[in-house]
């Protein structure tokens, strides 16, 4: 009787499992908007769960994302719609479906062992998580009230990823022994040149913290400088405050130092200076106080403390990573410049340095090349100028989702120079998400504004 039990309570979290799946799912069929809220909640509380820990094979992001699409399919299939492509679905899907067919093929005509490889093929295909988002939330009918509580709960999700972080270097009771258990980052995530512990939070990694915590800052610092009357300015500051403080616990540098950048091009998106920008000042410098001894030791072994008075200090850190770029990722990528390795690192650079190219830029060389960088900057213009022109839009969400979008282009490519921000698993499903909800708030508008013109344009016979 006692080993019946023991075996059925053993099922008990995979049939937990199978039931909040087939809910989710079930939702999601029965009103897409509150399975695309569920999902944005989900998405950073669930990245660093490791792969097959759930599910097998899968992450549970990934998992919750497949979900997410199925009960989409279900929702649609009796009156499936199609809607014309625009300027960006065509740069995204430009970027994402062509750098994938490019590696594919790099690999295939190259005759390379690892198109076989599970680990490579995942990478290869990677880029397609970022379209399926894009897709989702450019095309599910979402009211302004939906993209109220996506929003929301997307905010809601970053104040406990902050506020994990900082109880981890706090060194709170239970932190780093709970995200250890649940959370585990990779194992050669600390490394001997970058001493320290580090906060990975929920999302695996402490630069994916850092990146995060710098999006949702934007996006709340947005809707703060729009003045958007559905989000309480209390709570905006709230996220603003808690967000900045993740940022700090993080120890991440490139986020903090393009941070002002962003914040001076959101508010002159906006022409306003919103009054709770006041209160991050002071949550910035609570936080330093705080953190300090953490703040000053990483500075301490980087050397950038020690040159304060002097000239620009170079981080340690980045110098290494200059040092190992010139010596290995460089020579290594120019035999395949054009059209990358397929993702593969080639043999040249040492294994233990394979995981660490730690620039957005030669990580995309080594996809596909320059064609793929080529592909990469055009997804981002194009993300830019559509936000950048929502500028003079009635609808302040527009403006707002239209301004973060606008300093997220600003912001990955100067922080990629030093890692790869921005498909850091968490981040890069966030930025997809936010360029989906201007694609669809933009082509709505755009709809909403073409039977206007038509009736205010006199009919040919009148005007003649």
């Amino acid at each position: 009787m006692s080993d019946a039990l023991h075996q059925a309570f053993a099922y008990y979290p995979a049939a937990l499992g199978v039931i909040a799946a087939l809910g989710f799912l079930a939702i999601t069929a029965w009103r897409p908007a509150a399975g695309c809220a569920i999902f944005a909640l989900s998405i950073p509380l669930t990245t660093g769960l490791g792969r097959g820990t759930v599910i097998p094979l899968l992450k549970p992001n990934e998992a919750i994302l497949l979900l997410l699409m199925a009960g989409l399919m279900v929702h649609h299939l009796p009156q499936p719609r199609r809607r014309p492509l625009n300027q960006l679905d065509l740069a995204v899907g430009g970027y994402t479906v062509g750098v994938v067919v490019i590696s594919f093929l790099v690999l295939l005509v190259s005759q390379s062992p690892y198109l076989f490889n599970v680990d490579t093929l995942r990478a290869v295909l990677s880029p397609l998580q970022f379209l399926l988002v894009y897709v989702i939330f450019s095309r599910v009918d979402l009211s302004g009230r939906d993209v109220q509580a996506i929003l929301n709960l997307t905010m809601l999700a970053s104040i406990v990823v902050g506020l994990l972080a900082a109880a981890q270097l706090a060194n709170l009771p239970g932190a780093r022994d709970f995200v250890a258990i649940y959370y585990p980052p990779l194992a050669n995530i600390q490394t001997s040149w970058d001493p320290g512990y580090r906060p990975t939070s929920t999302l695996g990694h402490y630069s994916a913290v850092g990146a995060f915590e710098t999006i949702n800052f934007i996006l709340a610092l947005a809707l703060s400088t729009m003045r958007h009357p559905a989000f309480p300015k209390l709570w905006l500051s709230l996220v603003m405050a808690v967000n900045l403080a993740g940022l700090v616990a993080s120890l991440t540098w490139a986020p903090l130092l393009v941070l002002p950048l962003l914040i001076a091009l959101v508010m002159w998106f906006g022409r306003h200076m919103p009054a709770q920008l006041g209160m991050t000042v002071l949550a910035l410098a609570v936080a330093l106080v705080i953190f300090w001894p953490a703040v000053s030791g990483r500075g301490a072994v980087q050397g950038v403390l020690n040159g304060v008075g002097q000239d620009l200090a170079i981080p340690t850190t980045f110098a290494y990573r200059m040092r190992v770029w010139e010596a290995f990722f460089v020579p290594a990528l120019a035999d395949h410049m054009w059209l990358g390795s397929g993702t593969v690192i080639p043999g040249d650079v040492p294994t233990p340095l394979t995981n660490f190219v730690d620039n957005e830029y030669l990580r995309e060389g080594f996809r596909a090349g320059v064609v793929g960088i080529t592909l990469l900057a055009i997804m981002l213009i194009a993300i830019g100028i559509l936000g950048w022109s929502q500028r003079g839009s009635p609808d302040p969400m527009l403006r707002s989702l239209g301004a973060t979008s606008l300093a997220m282009v600003v912001f990955f490519p100067l922080v990629g120079i030093t890692a790869e921000y921005m498909f850091f698993a968490g981040v890069s499903q966030e930025f997809a998400m936010l360029a989906g909800l201007l694609g669809a708030g933009a082509a709505q508008a755009a709809a909403a504004m073409a039977p206007r013109a038509l009736t205010a344009r006199p009919p040919l016979a009148s005007a003649a």
